[in-house]
């Protein structure tokens, strides 16, 4: 059975997350991706998380989260012999893609325009820190630094400290699923109009769309949130992150009327079930804010947490879990995570084999298909596995993929030492 992107051929030119992670969808979607990567390979394959833990024989957690179903091809762009070879493979293409800054594609001449005269059919899509546009259009970005500007930074963290960037990389995360969104549309509108054009993204961009609820709140009101510490910025009332008495996190999002009574007394606070403040769904929530105040507030989260401090977490887990009008869930770590049924029955982590180490488990697909399901393909690529395979098809004599194979791995003797 068909995948719905069986045939097409991306060209991908990206490193860290945001480019390559997209790649990533693209590849379980069926399209065939060819990374190129340089003569050391992609700077990612050196990141081998906290404490260089992640086993010496894969190449790194991070290479492997953005980079497992694609194919390599290890080409020194700055030679006119590796760069033609990236042209030559533009020619066949369906789209171009790339993370890489503005000023090094231009210098490549691997702008859109020219890439549009080598295939004027080719979708050329780059994705980028703060958007196409402006004084910052090339400036370069990492992680946190976007989470700052992008302002989610600081809703996150004590209301009396400083803010705290999340710890998972959510703008790289989010920024690649815009990223592949964009390049699926234009694909569609080529398929339907036939025109190919240009895909931009950002990371900063992302990190708006992520808070548009919270920045529609500022643009209608004139007033910035603040950090609410536990709790949500936008949502006054219980809504927060309380501990069990074995010390088990739990964030306590909704609950129904008929479940509110309940609750209170299984947490050993019935009381706080007639308070007329916080006795119906809509007030709990915050949305009938009329009589609360900040104190009202502050007095039903320090009840809250009393409450969930009367009952272990195993016990909150089996109360919440026998009732469908409570939505609140224990904080899980990643190992928990990574054994949750329903990560295992929604295939969200996956086997897959990895040479010298055996079986482990990589992120899977999220999106489901009925009818033309995408899958989990190969573990990442070796650098430059698939650089002969590429070159013959084009076309190359052996003698030139040989001197481009005895070049690459000069370099990277001499930048590396091995």
């Amino acid at each position: 059975m068909p995948q719905p992107l069986t045939g097409y051929t991306i060209i991908e030119m990206g490193t860290a997350i945001q480019g390559p992670a997209a790649g990533v969808y693209l590849s379980d979607m069926g399209a065939d991706v060819i990374k190129i990567e340089p003569p050391i390979g992609d700077s990612s394959r050196f990141h081998r998380g906290v404490n260089n833990e992640t086993p010496p024989e894969t190449p790194g957690s991070m290479f492997t989260a953005g980079n497992r179903g694609k194919r390599s091809v290890c080409l020194d762009v700055n030679t006119d012999a590796g760069i033609d070879v990236v042209r030559q493979l533009i020619k066949d293409a369906d789209v171009f893609m790339s993370n890489y800054r503005a000023h090094f594609l231009n210098r490549l001449g691997l702008d859109y325009d020219s890439v549009k005269k080598l295939n004027p059919n080719a979708i050329y899509a780059t994705v980028n820190g703060f958007g196409p546009l402006g004084p910052d259009a090339d400036r370069p970005m990492v992680e946190g630094a976007v989470q700052a500007r992008g302002g989610l930074a600081n809703l996150c963290g004590p209301s009396d400290g400083l803010p705290t960037p999340s710890g998972a990389t959510i703008a790289d995360g989010a920024g690649a699923m815009h990223f592949a969104l964009g390049i699926v549309t234009a694909l569609l509108a080529k398929e339907r109009h036939g025109v190919a054009q240009q895909v931009n993204t950002s990371s900063l961009g992302t990190q708006i769309w992520l808070q548009s609820w919270e920045i529609q709140q500022y643009l209608l009101t004139g007033k910035p949130l603040k950090r609410a510490g536990n709790h949500m910025p936008n949502i006054r009332g219980p809504w927060g992150v309380y501990a069990a008495s074995d010390g088990e996190a739990f964030i306590f999002c909704l609950i129904g009327d008929k479940a509110w009574k309940p609750f209170c007394e299984y947490g050993g606070l019935p009381d706080l079930a007639s308070n007329p403040l916080w006795n119906n769904g809509f007030s709990r929530m915050g949305a009938l804010p009329d009589g609360q105040d900040d104190a009202d507030v502050k007095r039903v989260r320090a009840d809250m947490a009393k409450v969930f401090a009367n009952r272990t977490g195993s016990e909150w887990t089996a109360f919440i879990k026998s009732r469908d009008d409570i939505i609140a869930e224990k904080i899980q770590n990643h190992e928990e995570v990574a054994n949750d049924p329903q990560t295992i029955a929604n295939e969200y982590i996956v086997p897959m084999e990895f040479d010298g180490v055996g079986q482990s488990r990589v992120v899977g697909n999220l999106i489901h298909l009925s009818e033309t399901p995408g899958s989990v393909k190969v573990a990442p690529p070796a650098l430059g596995n698939a650089t002969r395979e590429v070159m013959e098809a084009l076309g190359y004599l052996d003698d030139d993929i040989a001197a481009i194979e005895q070049h690459t791995a000069q370099l990277r003797k001499k930048i590396l030492g091995t």
